[in-house]
């Protein structure tokens, strides 16, 4: 977003920032809660990048900059602290609050995001799909990106990858350009089970195996996400497999949610009472089963403003990466403003994705989207959700 930075850099110096946030608060009556959504943390933004989805990672130089700039103007709360705000009202609070969260659980959640928070005394949830931790098993995004690739270092074109027919059709379908773009479309739209024989065939076809991936791209094993707990951290729900969740039939859903409570709890010794949907896809039928489950909590990817009486079960969180707040050469403190306070947003220059999608159908298997289905709004703010 380097290409924001003088416009971010001219709208903070006349204030506009502080004119949004002004408004935001005089239209929600108070106090809003921001919650920001992270993936990754590394000590080589550059380096990972070349290996792994870079939209995934924030370096740590980077994370301790933005959380510090966040803390400047918010107060930073647990996500149980800030649920309660929001059904009951922020009192007498100056400010808006913030809450800090990691999706998926990666190790270097734990060995590079962790020592952060505690230098800066913060406290976060880390939403933990259940299925990975203490396994050699990766994320389906990871072995689709590290085959697509695969493919285009090889220049070859998507279309012509050579898979059985029916895989090779939907790869067709949500083709869009590189391997990340692509990604998207092929989540949002697949359902899991056609996601994950993808990636097998493509593994076949380029011969790159997925034992064979980065070691940095594992999830945490159970010690470390019990090293979380005991640090004070919050942990949350994000299912067993990583499965969008309303492309999974009802009951499949159901066995996601469930469980990855009962992991947790067995493991923890309590039973998580927050819950992430994976790449912030969620339904109404989705928000029962997580609430029936026993979460109290349930986060989307959405970006907009939470206020007193939000759903508790459908809270927006603001993605963030390295690029939110890269400025030509070095970090902006001004796109991160800009970016933090939805001045682009506001100015209409950006608009946040819709998360809500039609419910899991009760019985049988949902088919994947047509080709012809347009997906998400082209001109909308799209920051990639794992």
């Amino acid at each position: 977003m380097s290409g924001w930075d003088p416009a971010a850099s001219a709208l903070v110096g006349a204030g506009v920032h502080l004119a949004v946030r002004a408004l935001g608060r005089r239209r929600a009556g108070g106090a809003r809660v921001l919650v920001l959504s992270y993936h990754r943390a590394t000590h080589d933004f550059r380096a990972s990048a070349r290996e792994a989805l870079p939209s995934l990672f924030v370096s740590a130089d980077t994370l301790e900059r933005q959380l510090r700039q966040v803390a400047a103007a918010r107060e930073v709360v647990t996500l149980g602290e800030a649920r309660r705000v929001l059904a009951e009202g922020p009192g007498p609070r100056p400010r808006d609050l913030a809450v800090v969260t990691f999706d998926d659980g990666y190790a270097d959640n734990h060995h590079v995001a962790l020592p952060v928070l505690a230098r800066l005394r913060m406290p976060a949830t880390f939403f933990v799909a259940t299925g990975y931790v203490g396994t050699r098993r990766r994320f389906p995004h990871d072995r689709l990106f590290a085959c697509l690739s695969e493919l285009v270092r090889r220049r070859v074109p998507f279309e012509r990858a050579a898979l059985p027919p029916r895989l090779q059709a939907l790869l067709d379908a949500c083709a869009d350009g590189g391997p990340a773009a692509t990604i998207d479309r092929l989540v949002e739209r697949l359902a899991h089970p056609d996601l994950l024989a993808l990636a097998e065939a493509l593994e076949a076809r380029t011969g790159v195996a997925e034992d064979e991936l980065p070691r940095d791209g594992l999830a945490m094993s159970w010690d470390e996400v019990r090293d979380l707990d005991a640090a004070g951290m919050d942990v949350g729900g994000h299912t067993v497999g990583h499965a969008v969740l309303p492309n999974l039939t009802r009951s499949e859903a159901r066995r996601e949610i469930a469980g990855c409570r009962d992991a947790l709890a067995e493991r923890l010794g309590k039973a998580p009472r927050h819950f992430a949907y994976p790449n912030g896809y969620h339904a109404p039928e989705v928000r029962r089963l997580v609430r029936e489950a026993g979460f109290e909590v349930g986060v989307t990817t959405e970006d907009r403003d939470n206020v007193v009486g939000v759903n508790p079960l459908a809270v927006s969180r603001k993605v963030l990466w390295e690029n939110s707040s890269l400025g030509p050469v070095s970090y902006s403190a001004a796109l991160a403003a800009c970016n933090l306070d939805g001045v682009f947003q506001a100015l209409g220059l950006a608009r946040p994705v819709p998360g809500e999608r039609p419910d899991p159908v009760a019985d049988a298997r949902p088919a994947t989207r047509q080709a012809t289905d347009p997906g998400p709004d082209p001109g909308a703010c799209r920051a990639r959700r794992a």
